[in-house]
């Protein structure tokens, strides 16, 4: 049994969410516990409070990749003010009555070209973006490294963070997750950056 917890912009993921969520509805070994309400008119404080709540009762954060979700939000100051950032940030915290959540970055069709470059019999190109989730891949430790050639990464083991596409990810829901899972039991693999 998974727990899962979906972190999306709720300006364009609204959809894509609710979709996510019927499909663990659906699903016997799925338990979704994603926040439904938009809280920004409340306190940081009161927020981050709900959310530890939330979190601790997951085990596997979906990071719901949009457009308007690729990078995270900044103030005037140049601080990350984005509740997507504090979401990823809190769920990799090893903090008292909760482990780091396992991590899985969903990118719809509409984030594709912000995100990944095809080439004809290369391997994928991974964009560098301004958000968690990709400080998050490419990150296992030498000694556990699965694809032993130089510079390419096997895409389900050598990020703690993979990195899918959103219908091959609603097509095999469950084996993304389960392998969230189990990089999250084998953590010790991965140097995980819990800020940007």
């Amino acid at each position: 049994m998974s727990n899962v917890f979906i972190s999306f912009r709720h300006s364009d993921g609204r959809q894509y969410k609710e979709h996510l969520s019927k499909l663990f509805d659906l699903n016997r070994d799925t338990i979704d516990f994603s926040e439904d309400v938009d809280r920004s008119n409340m306190s940081d404080d009161t927020i981050r409070l709900h959310l530890y709540k939330k979190l601790r009762r997951s085990s596997v954060t979906i990071v719901l990749l949009t457009p308007l979700a690729v990078n995270h939000k900044k103030n005037r100051r140049g601080e990350y003010d984005d509740w997507m950032y504090d979401e990823i940030r809190y769920s990799l915290e090893d903090r008292e009555g909760n482990r780091t959540n396992g991590l899985v970055a969903v990118y719809t069709p509409e984030a594709a070209n912000l995100l990944v470059k095809f080439q004809p019999s290369r391997p994928v190109i991974v964009n560098n973006v301004d958000n968690l989730f990709r400080r998050n891949m490419m990150n296992v430790k030498p000694e556990y490294k699965k694809n032993p050639n130089p510079g390419t990464f096997d895409r389900d083991y050598d990020s703690y963070c993979s990195l899918i596409e959103w219908n091959e990810f609603i097509n095999y829901i469950g084996k993304h997750i389960e392998i969230a899972s189990k990089k999250r039991d084998e953590i010790y693999k991965y140097v995980i950056n819990k800020r940007l």
